[in-house]
């Protein structure tokens, strides 16, 4: 019967005028939903520019870089979301089983990304309700599982960035308690100026030594030995002499260390110093850290994470069955083959004679 181009070519009739009414019935529906996962740094507590700088490895270390859209698509397609959308419309019940419903969510529901990191989520059912119920209850499971993480991980940054501060403050107050102690054992209000001061004064000394000196030096030249003006600038240029001596020499007077005493304890000073501001610094960054997280706690309870751009809806143009579209545009090819190249090319086959094969398809 095939062999005959009468049959074939009504058979080719025939399929094509089933598969074209397969291709619109029954009518596909397909719903769609747009949703935007907020990133992290979108609250706008990110450490500063300038001199805060150094200081954004921490919040790196914290958590506080952008989270690429894999794993928000990871999280859209996850089996918690699947086992979410089949316990809030209970699928289970509907198609006998939990396997049975993941099976039917894993053919009718596509999650999927789109430019500018949205997410899509794209259903394709004969049942115009079930697919917008469907997309609409992966949009909210999605929202409430990517909120459900970051509420999760902004505890457990609370509970690091909480041990940290409160590590950092008690070191901040031992480096100062130890630094408050050195200066009260050396007298020293504050060491930087008590350096400049004491190296001003020995300045002014060597100054004043070497005016007398020319002075000495002047009068020696015509005044006699026994003269008191040239004995009083002896005394003078001694007494000078005198002082700074003592002052070469470590020792702690009304005014607290001298310079040569100073320099004595310089390098214990900027070793206690420099441990107490680097505790400073550090407790600096863990307090903008653990008010960083606090806020963020706050607004994950009275916000979410996740803006919906475009809520569940059918796609007004008229859909098509994708398989009965695929099937018919085949037959054609295989109509178009078998009637027409073949004979023209003198190709035999066995669904067409020899008489057939020597034929003009004009």
């Amino acid at each position: 019967m095939l062999a005959s181009a009468r049959w074939r070519r009504g058979l080719y009739a025939l399929l094509a005028v089933v598969l074209a009414v397969l291709c619109v019935l029954p009518q596909p529906f397909v719903a769609r939903s747009k949703i935007l996962p907020q990133e992290p740094g979108s609250l706008g507590l990110g450490l500063g520019g300038g001199s805060d700088a150094g200081l954004a490895g921490f919040a790196a270390l914290l958590g506080g870089g952008e989270k690429p859209i894999d794993q928000y698509l990871a999280i859209g397609r996850s089996a918690e979301v699947a086992g979410a959308v089949i316990e809030r419309l209970d699928l289970a019940a509907e198609y006998g089983s939990e396997r049975a419903a993941r099976r039917e969510l894993a053919i009718l529901v596509d999650v999927h990304s789109l430019t500018g990191g949205m997410i899509e989520i794209e259903t394709r059912s004969r049942d115009s309700v079930q697919a917008q119920s469907l997309t609409q209850a992966f949009s909210e499971a999605i929202s409430d599982r990517i909120v459900l993480l970051g509420r999760e991980k902004t505890t457990r940054k609370t509970g690091i960035v909480q041990e940290r501060f409160e590590e950092a403050a008690a070191r901040v107050t031992d480096a100062e308690a130890r630094l408050d102690s050195f200066r009260t054992r050396n007298n020293l209000a504050a060491p930087e100026a008590q350096l400049g001061s004491e190296l001003a004064l020995r300045a002014g000394l060597q100054a004043q030594l070497q005016a007398k000196r020319v002075e000495l030096q002047t009068l020696s030249g015509f005044l006699g030995p026994e003269n008191p003006r040239l004995i009083a600038v002896q005394s003078e240029v001694a007494s000078i002499q005198a002082q700074i001596a003592r002052a070469a020499t470590p020792s702690i007077g009304a005014a607290g260390l001298n310079v040569a005493g100073l320099s004595a304890v310089s390098s214990e000073y900027l070793g206690l110093y420099r441990d107490y501001r680097f505790a400073q610094s550090l407790y600096e960054v863990y307090a903008r850290s653990n008010e960083e997280v606090a806020v963020e706690a706050l607004a994950g309870e009275t916000a979410s994470d996740v803006q919906v751009i475009e809520a569940a809806r059918l796609d007004a143009d008229r859909k098509f069955n994708i398989s009965a579209v695929a099937a018919l545009a085949f037959l054609l090819l295989l109509a178009m083959f078998t009637e027409v190249y073949a004979p023209a090319t003198g190709i035999r086959l066995r669904l067409i004679t020899t008489r057939e094969a020597r034929r003009d398809p004009a």
